[in-house]
């Protein structure tokens, strides 16, 4: 069988150069940006797809900002919701497979346990109410579709939380970050090999399906692991400590943030047949490679 050809939606994206950066090199592969295809003229979406040659498309695109989706409600609402659904309707129309990439902020963070697929979603912001809706809208659209929630992902395509620390502390040993926010830092270079897995050996995979690291982490704890990497890697960071605020202490946020979106990965896992490694593992590969690349 021919491998399929891919077309990946999110070019300024840190997952969708993460996908692209990883199925180019052995698939015919294309990435398309907001200068290719505007998630805010839904009406455009069909004509453009229909120019394109693919067998699956990855949506890695969308508004992402909690703080944007607050303050821009309607463009989140073309973004995460009326977009995906169109493109779901092309893909469905076409045969094509979609995956569409949704988020932890589903879920009202106010359990303990990791959430699963089936757990019921409450999200509490503008951007979580509108990746639900996108991913209800798309699953309507195209039955056939794989929606993969992701969180707090990191890797050499675009700066992300361990990055932004690190940088901070080659400057200041005065670093904050919030302790009671918690919740999975996962690899976008893990997620793309997950994805050629199942695009590869589960051609039939449908639904919803949780696409994250394991263990779970705050955004302190997060902070301090890269900080101790990065010193053990040599780097002149000023210290290794960082003071633990609360959520509720950084009033600059128009969006509320749920608390505890720490997701259970088992389907995953038991779709792959091999345990998913820890995200500190994956987080200490990346920067290896950054800062000692071989």
């Amino acid at each position: 069988m021919p491998s399929p050809r891919i077309l990946i939606l999110g070019a300024t994206g840190g997952l969708g150069r993460a996908l692209f950066r990883h199925f180019s090199p052995r698939y015919s592969t294309t990435i398309w940006g907001r200068a290719d295809m505007d998630f805010e003229k839904p009406e455009i979406i069909p004509e453009r797809l229909a120019a394109q040659d693919f067998d699956v498309l990855l949506n890695a695109a969308g508004m992402t900002s909690p703080d944007a989706c607050e303050v821009h409600p309607e463009k989140a609402g073309l973004a995460n919701v009326t977009a995906p659904k169109v493109i779901a309707e092309c893909c469905e129309a076409r045969g094509a497979r979609m995956i569409h990439f949704s988020t932890d902020y589903v879920f009202s963070g106010q359990q303990y346990e990791p959430w699963r697929e089936e757990d019921e979603t409450a999200p509490i912001n503008v951007y979580g109410r509108t990746k639900r809706e996108g991913e209800l809208a798309v699953l309507r659209a195209c039955p056939s579709a794989l929606v993969a929630r992701v969180s707090w992902l990191f890797g050499p395509d675009k700066p992300s939380h361990p990055d932004n620390v690190i940088q901070r502390a080659l400057q200041t040993d005065e670093l904050s970050a919030v302790a009671d926010k918690v919740s999975v830092p996962t690899s976008n270079t893990d997620i793309a090999v997950w994805i050629e897995r199942l695009i590869d050996d589960h051609a039939g995979l449908g639904g919803v399906m949780h696409f994250c690291n394991s263990g779970r982490a705050s955004w302190h704890s997060w902070a301090e692991a890269a900080l101790e990497i990065a010193h053990r890697l040599g780097l002149p960071v000023k210290t290794t400590q960082v003071k633990p605020i609360k959520l509720d202490s950084l009033t600059q946020f128009k969006a509320q943030r749920p608390l505890m979106t720490v997701m259970s990965h088992a389907k995953l896992q038991n779709l792959l047949g091999g345990a998913i490694r820890n995200w500190h593992d994956a987080l200490e590969d990346y920067l290896v490679e950054k800062y000692h690349p071989k």
